[in-house]
């Protein structure tokens, strides 16, 4: 039976046109960006005015807003995120989306009142992992996309928070936080919101031949919406930062419309759906990772990996522009994408003039040669004949709102706020801050007979502020005995509160007197600093052994040195376990399994790679356990926020350069351990990939696709191997599991330059 509330229908918006087109055609919700540490910087994105705008509108219009902030954050990046929190908090999102687990920890510590939302990028893939979201004071988790239907709904049969799953649109081949392949080819991070898409391109096997072999098939689940009503998740996600309004407003649409379809009816409209969905330009339709079929079949091999639809050749470039023979009609207003054969990233450009012959044309039809009229010679410049020519956006319909006719959301104060209750009266304390005088009424309050006063009645009162600048956050309330308090009276005191704080906005509840200003939050965060003088410092000595059992890598053994083996391959004489990358729902049991056996053995050292293992391994004691690649940690805040939940070392983000490494373990409170050699996996997939071994790309850049059984999915290696410096106090990660010691084919990844 399908469950009474329906899921919020969430969709994107990479700017203040596709939020409203969103709205108007029936989004709940929409997730946006800001220019800087948000996953999708390619995207338009929005100013904090727009924001404003954007915000005033969905209060308006009772919608809600989530704010992104899903990038990983180096140590001295944290004060900007601070700045931009501080921003973000005027403005009336309902909650921000995050990938670092730093950022959680700043916004707890001095944001408390914004709600979390766990990025995908969390890789956050079965329970385990959903209960350590909420200990950490999470709202709601994104799940990982490479969860299957039916582990979604055993997930969401025991989740203690809302669940959000994606329904339509790209996909990432990787793992979520998973994937370096953009940062491994050409130091442009996905992690940083800047891939360049090197899953999209052809490849070379000696093996398969050539194909897309990382090339995923668009996600789409029309016909799976009352199977996804059923299992009870919260939100249904469309993804699409980077798309216009008109793909927008159509997949809007067409998802509207089957999830507000009676119960027997979702089949009659389904091909009117379809219809307004197919032109909305994107890939070929797969059902993703949703269920066992479609992970075969989610990464097409044969086709080349670009969205929109096909609608002309590129046949001749001149000085007026580019000659495009048309397959497919072409109007004005447009968005094409001209796309190498390589399927190197092409121009996308908007149709906004065209000839046939010396004739003006609005719209071209199949077969005509047409010139599109080009200004940009840097765009023809990367052009080449033969390239091919997809639609990949329309001018949208008009709005029914002018985005510049939408006035400002007044800058909200937010109080956090203390509530104490007795007997002989009320005291409303500001917690932000603590040299603030509180608000005091005194009363006599009665005995409650029938009706006692329950905190949440007091919190849904002192709720409503009704002033447009002020916003109550949290609310903590502490009340004596059983009282009753008449709703006319808790009312009055209320309404006195809020009328005397707003009086008191300019004087002792300006934000220079709250106890997170920029003041306090730089002495939050220098506590932990260490000595700057290195001379005192020692490079780290003691190294850890990555190494599976039998491997005949193993070099000669100092007496420091560790031996690290899989938890698979677990023996008498190692001295750590390592724990897999990914361990979907219905294999929990077995891993927790075989950690209690290697604790019943005395084993004492674990590497844990995912945040579902720390959840686990927190239950046992005089546990020494180091959170390794590809569980990120790039900050020190992530690390403080680590040590809450039974960390002890941290291994710094194998992307961060040098700088920032360091940087990291001058401000670190845990042990500080550094990925030195080895190959750390670029890509990881669930998906059936159709080739194995050696493959290279167009410039010769060599990677190897190996299977794993134990795990059931795929990795995807760098030919050379990763060797970098020793760091000043550190100790070192030398990962020999896909690497022999001193190979010679090395490269240092990110270490001496930028990780943008």
């Amino acid at each position: 039976m399908i469950r009474e509330k329906l899921p919020e229908l969430l969709a994107p918006a990479g700017n203040l046109e596709c939020a409203l087109a969103a709205f108007e055609s029936g989004a709940d919700a929409v997730y946006a960006g800001l220019s800087k540490f948000n996953a999708r910087e390619k995207s338009d994105n929005f100013t904090l005015d727009q924001m404003s705008k954007l915000s005033y509108y969905a209060r308006k219009h009772k919608k809600k807003i989530y704010l992104t902030l899903n990038t990983l954050v180096k140590e001295r990046e944290l004060e900007a995120i601070y700045r931009n929190l501080e921003e973000i908090s005027r403005l009336a999102v309902d909650a921000v989306i995050v990938q670092d687990i730093g950022v959680v920890h700043l916004i707890k510590t001095f944001f408390p009142e914004i709600s979390l939302h766990a990025s995908t990028q969390m890789g956050i893939h079965n329970s385990e992992g959903v209960k350590l979201a909420e200990s950490m004071g999470i709202d709601r988790v994104i799940l990982e996309r490479q969860v299957t239907i039916d582990e979604l709904a055993m997930i969401a049969e025991v989740s203690p928070l809302e669940l959000e799953v994606f329904i339509h649109g790209a996909l990432c081949c990787s793992l979520s936080g998973n994937c370096l392949f953009s940062s491994w080819i050409g130091g442009w991070s996905g992690n940083r919101g800047k891939c360049k898409q090197p899953c999209r391109r052809r490849y070379y096997s000696k093996s398969e031949g050539n194909g897309f072999f990382f090339s995923t098939r668009d996600l789409y689940t029309l016909d799976m919406i009352p199977e996804l009503k059923e299992t009870g998740v919260a939100s249904l996600k469309i993804e699409g930062r980077l798309k216009n309004a008109d793909y927008v407003g159509r997949t809007v649409t067409a998802y509207r419309m089957i999830l507000d379809a009676a119960e027997g009816t979702e089949k009659e409209l389904m091909g009117k759906a379809k219809t307004i969905l197919a032109g909305s330009a994107g890939r070929k339709w797969s059902s993703g990772f949703y269920t066992n079929e479609s992970l075969k079949t989610v990464v097409d091999h044969t086709s080349i990996g670009v969205s929109g639809q096909l609608c002309g050749e590129l046949t001749d470039i001149s000085g007026k522009g580019i000659t495009v023979k048309v397959s497919r009609e072409i109007k004005i207003g447009d968005r094409l994408r001209i796309q190498p054969r390589s399927a190197d990233e092409g121009p996308r450009i908007t149709v906004t003039a065209m000839k046939a012959g010396k004739r003006t044309v609005e719209r071209a039809r199949r077969n005509e040669h047409i010139t599109i009229l080009l200004s940009r010679d840097s765009i023809k410049e990367t052009l080449s004949p033969g390239s091919l020519v997809f639609k990949v956006g329309q001018t949208p319909r008009k709005l029914s709102v002018n985005p510049e006719e939408i006035p400002f959301l007044p800058a909200l104060r937010i109080f956090n706020l203390k509530v104490k209750i007795s007997r002989k009266g009320i005291v409303v304390g500001y917690s932000d801050f603590p040299d603030a005088e509180p608000f005091i009424r005194t009363a006599i309050f009665d005995t409650a007979e029938k009706h006692r006063l329950a905190p949440d009645t007091v919190v849904s009162f002192f709720t409503a502020t009704r002033d447009e600048r002020i916003k109550a956050g949290i609310i903590e309330v502490s009340i004596e005995g059983d009282l009753f308090i008449p709703s006319g009276v808790l009312k009055k005191i209320r309404r006195d509160f809020w009328e005397q704080t707003a009086e008191r906005l300019e004087t002792d509840l300006r934000p220079d007197k709250s106890r997170r200003n920029i003041t306090a939050y730089m002495q939050y965060h220098y506590s932990t600093r260490k000595a700057e003088d290195k001379s005192t410092a020692h490079p780290g000595t003691k190294k850890t052994l990555m190494i599976h059992e039998r491997n005949n890598r193993i070099p000669v053994m100092n007496p420091d040195d560790l031996k690290s083996v899989s938890i698979f391959h677990q023996d008498t004489c190692s001295d750590e376990i390592f724990l897999p990358v990914f361990t979907p729902e219905g294999s929990l049991d077995d891993i927790k399994n075989l950690i209690d056996t290697a604790y019943s053995n005395g084993m004492r050292r674990f590497r844990a790679r995912s945040l579902y293992q720390i959840n686990i391994l927190k239950q046992y004691p005089d546990l020494y356990v180091t959170a390794a690649y590809p569980l990120p940690v790039s900050n020190s805040f992530a690390a403080r926020e680590l040590a809450k939940i039974g960390v002890s070392c941290i291994q710094g983000w194998v992307e961060l350069e040098k700088p920032a490494l360091e940087d990291l373990v001058m401000f670190n409170p845990l042990d500080t351990e550094i990925y030195r050699y080895g190959r750390p996996h670029v890509l990881v997939t669930r998906a059936e990939i159709k080739t194995e071994g050696e493959i290279t790309d167009s410039h010769g850049v060599a990677f190897m696709v190996k299977k794993d059984k134990h795990e059931g999915i795929t990795f995807l290696y760098g030919r050379k191997v990763m060797s970098i410096p020793a760091v000043f106090g550190t100790s070192e990660c030398l990962d020999l599991i896909n690497a022999y010691p001193e190979e010679k084919d090395i490269t240092s990844f990110n270490f001496f330059k930028d990780w943008v």
